[in-house]
């Protein structure tokens, strides 16, 4: 229990990164695709993509984090390799923010799968079963070339020599890609029945703006409290911060899934 209160702000930024991972452009399509395809199917798992999708994403995420914490406390790791996983996170927290910026100034977003489209085999691209869903969440989680992924895993590897945190850190990174996925694919369904799919486009962008905002604030405390420790906040601190952050996104799919029972009824 101590090793989790003394890392609860490395637990606070490993959610808001799994959360931010969630929006990845590469998974909204895929869950998304598979929603369509399950929809018009008729199937009830078309609800449950995005959690079987990221599920898949979440475990191969923490095994990743377990076999790097390994090699680390296994290993002599040079004093500067140290240091760069303590900062690498914060560097690609504030690189995310500023790229946020620029998806959010765009007219149009963009989906693009890149290289793990082609990693995907064939069957599990034409298949539409819940399995295969799963599945290739996994393939997704072994390939990371997203920045919010790869500053997750410096994070839960730096943030202590216990290889317990590495996986209570994949572990919460995996539970902030579920909210996001599992909401995403479940809200979908809802409302593929009135046919009205940019409610879900317009709350990506609510969500993105304040992701956005906590990419350049965590960052940012780091750094001024490197300078004046006295500014560094206590752990009831912290947890507030996080609480009203995680009310905040709750409000925001609270609106969403208000707005869609809404316009449903006004349907009937």
């Amino acid at each position: 229990m101590e090793l989790l209160s003394n890392n609860l702000s490395a637990l606070l930024i490993l959610f808001i990164l799994g959360l931010r991972h969630g929006l990845d452009p590469d998974h909204i399509t895929v869950i998304d695709n598979y929603t369509y395809r399950l929809h018009e199917k008729n199937d009830t798992w078309s609800k449950w993509v995005g959690t079987l999708f990221t599920l898949g994403h979440g475990v191969m995420v923490t095994l990743i984090a377990l076999v790097l914490s390994y090699l680390k406390n296994n290993f002599e790791v040079p004093i500067w390799v140290d240091s760069l996983l303590n900062w690498l996170p914060m560097f690609l927290l504030f690189t995310m923010g500023i790229r946020n910026i620029i998806t959010l100034l765009q007219s149009e977003t963009t989906y693009s799968l890149n290289i793990k489209k082609y990693l995907i085999p064939k069957f599990l691209d034409k298949s539409i079963h819940p399995i295969t869903v799963f599945i290739t969440g996994v393939i997704f989680g072994f390939i990371f070339d997203t920045s919010s992924q790869i500053a997750a895993f410096g994070l839960a590897v730096s943030g202590t020599h216990h290889w317990l945190f590495s996986v209570v850190g994949g572990v919460v990174f995996s539970i902030g890609l579920m909210f996001t996925g599992t909401i995403d694919s479940y809200l979908l369904s809802k409302l593929l029945k009135t046919f009205d799919r940019t409610k879900i486009q317009k709350h990506r962008f609510k969500l993105n703006i304040l992701i956005t905002i906590m990419c350049f604030i965590i960052p940012i405390y780091k750094i001024i409290t490197l300078f004046n420790s006295n500014l560094e906040l206590n752990d009831l601190q912290n947890n507030l911060i996080g609480i009203g952050f995680l009310g905040i996104i709750l409000f925001l799919y609270f609106d969403l899934y208000l707005r869609s029972r809404i316009r449903i009824t006004e349907s009937e």
